[in-house]
């Protein structure tokens, strides 16, 4: 079972440099006691390393909405890519509870510079 697990991700259309990036996946396993980890980066940069709580990451890092039916979010705060060269990457593993890492994808993206960079239109 573990071998064949797929993943639909539904990718943004538009991601621009400094934005807060919300992707959700779903995969065709129960996700119940397994870890997911998530890294976007650049060349140059570095690299951004998300996690679900029980692999280490922060709440919110990647939420797991429904185990059962294998549902989760990859977030990624506001800011975090804003020096990021406009080609970036993303990888995404899960692991289940026998310590056995799948990596379920990996994909290039690109990043766009933002032009609102204000928050307040009269100052």
């Amino acid at each position: 079972m573990s071998e064949n697990i797929y993943l639909n991700l539904e990718e943004p259309t538009l991601l621009a440099k400094g934005d807060s990036m919300c992707i959700p996946c779903d995969v065709n396993i129960d996700l119940t006691d397994w870890k997911i980890r998530c890294e976007v980066y650049d060349d140059d940069t570095g690299s951004i390393k998300l996690a679900t709580v029980n692999s280490g990451g922060t709440s919110g890092d990647i939420d797991i909405d429904s185990a059962v039916d294998g549902l989760f979010t990859i977030n990624v705060a506001k800011d975090l890519t804003q020096a990021f060269n406009d080609d970036a990457y993303i990888e995404i593993e899960v692991e289940n509870s026998d310590g056995k890492v799948y990596t379920i994808y990996q994909a290039t993206f690109n990043l766009s510079n933002e032009k609102i960079t204000w928050t307040d239109p009269t100052a």
